[in-house]
């Protein structure tokens, strides 16, 4: 009967821990759609049927700043995403991570972080932040925490300080709705996978609040498109490579 007391004790322990997890994720998932609306003056719509996105990653802005070679770099990607924002028009900009190479940067990080988004400012489209593994790495107001909270200051920024009980900062949503209703049509999910001042990772934590996100939008909102994004790829993309005689990531 001692056995059985004990094991009844755990049980219950056991289920009271899984339904503090599961509510702690519905709050979580329920807070980041509060701080969008709070902070976004306008949703993301749908125009003309379309919601086209460019994606940036990996512009390693700052690196090498002391080197003639370091500077034509930032200024050949500055070409780079004037010519794509010209040609494509897209109606929102995801950067996915490595925006800026903080262990060559020795002045303010913010500054560097200003001078990426000025294509995004001159041809007036919003943008979003998801952290790669060298962006939190200057010693000078360059960590996550303060650059996203420096990003946020622009209003054409949409990127989204995560639950603070996540592993990581740019853990969030984002949905798009329709171009004349409030209907959610699509849906971006963004995961911050690590790397540089904190672990390269994404935890079992982080997954268990996308999965409560997605269902929490998928009773709200329907079976919409989403995409999901991160800068580490997983394990698992090695063999994806490897399988078409491809270099391993």
């Amino acid at each position: 009967s001692g056995i059985n007391a004990e094991y009844g004790k755990q049980w219950y322990q056991r289920r009271v821990r899984g339904f503090v997890d599961m509510f702690a994720n519905i709050l979580s998932a329920c807070c980041t759609l509060l701080l969008f609306w709070c902070l976004s003056a306008e949703p993301l719509r749908f125009k003309d049927g379309k919601f086209k996105i460019a994606q940036f990653t990996d512009l390693h802005y700052g690196e090498d700043e002391f080197t003639p070679w370091g500077p034509i770099q930032d200024k050949n990607s500055d070409h780079v995403m004037h010519s794509v924002l010209t040609a494509e028009t897209p109606n929102f900009i995801l950067f996915t991570g490595d925006t800026l190479t903080g262990n060559n940067i020795d002045s303010n990080a913010t500054a560097y972080w200003k001078y990426v988004l000025t294509p995004c400012l001159q041809h007036n489209t919003p943008w979003a932040h998801v952290f790669g593994n060298h962006d939190d790495l200057s010693q000078r107001k360059g960590d996550r925490v303060t650059l996203m909270k420096y990003d946020q200051t622009f209003n054409l920024s949409y990127s989204v300080m995560g639950p603070k009980d996540l592993f990581g900062v740019s853990n969030y949503f984002l949905p798009i709705y329709g171009e004349h209703s409030d209907k959610v049509e699509a849906v971006i999910y963004a995961l911050d996978s690590g790397g540089g001042n904190i672990e390269e990772q994404v935890t079992s934590a982080q997954i268990n609040w996308l999965v409560m996100s997605y269902d929490i939008n998928l009773k709200e909102y329907g079976p919409v498109p989403s995409i999901l994004t991160f800068h580490i790829p997983p394990q698992n993309s090695r063999n994806s490579s490897t399988r078409w005689n491809a270099p391993a990531i």
